[in-house]
């Protein structure tokens, strides 16, 4: 419990623009990737400013400086995936306050890399999931 309420005041502070940088001897660099596998190309927003059209076979990246053994994901709090030219798609809360019911996995998932996540360590502090065909299947209507 403990490490959550550490990562939510972390991300909090991040995303206020607190200007907190670790720059001390235990800061790393954590790299996180969603890749594009579902044969069409998808629009990625973030709340930190990061809107993306996707190819398929492309890749979505941001990264993080934070202190060693850092376990949050994704750069951000808010996730939207949409499938361009349409209404459908999901949106991801990494706060248990915001959630909606429109992530594809609980939200929390998304943005961790702790137990549980959907994330798979690719290589040091490297984290990636990808996004494949059957889950545009069930894309949900997303309130505009």
């Amino acid at each position: 419990m403990k490490k959550c309420i550490a990562f939510y005041i972390i991300f909090i502070l991040y995303s206020c623009g607190s200007g907190l940088e670790y720059d001390g001897p235990d800061s790393r660099t954590y790299t996180y990737i969603l890749r594009n596998n579902t044969n069409v190309q998808l629009l990625i927003k973030s709340d930190q400013e990061f809107t993306e059209l996707v190819q398929d076979g492309g890749k979505f990246q941001c990264e993080i400086v934070a202190e060693d053994g850092y376990g949050g994901a994704l750069c951000s709090l808010e996730l939207e995936i949409r499938i361009p030219n349409s209404n459908r798609g999901y949106r991801c809360f990494g706060l248990a306050s915001d959630i909606e019911g429109l992530c594809f996995v609980e939200d929390f998932r998304v943005f961790t890399i702790s137990e549980g996540t959907i994330f798979t360590e690719i290589n040091t502090r490297t984290y990636e999931y990808v996004l494949t065909p059957d889950l545009l299947d069930n894309a949900f209507e997303l309130p505009e």
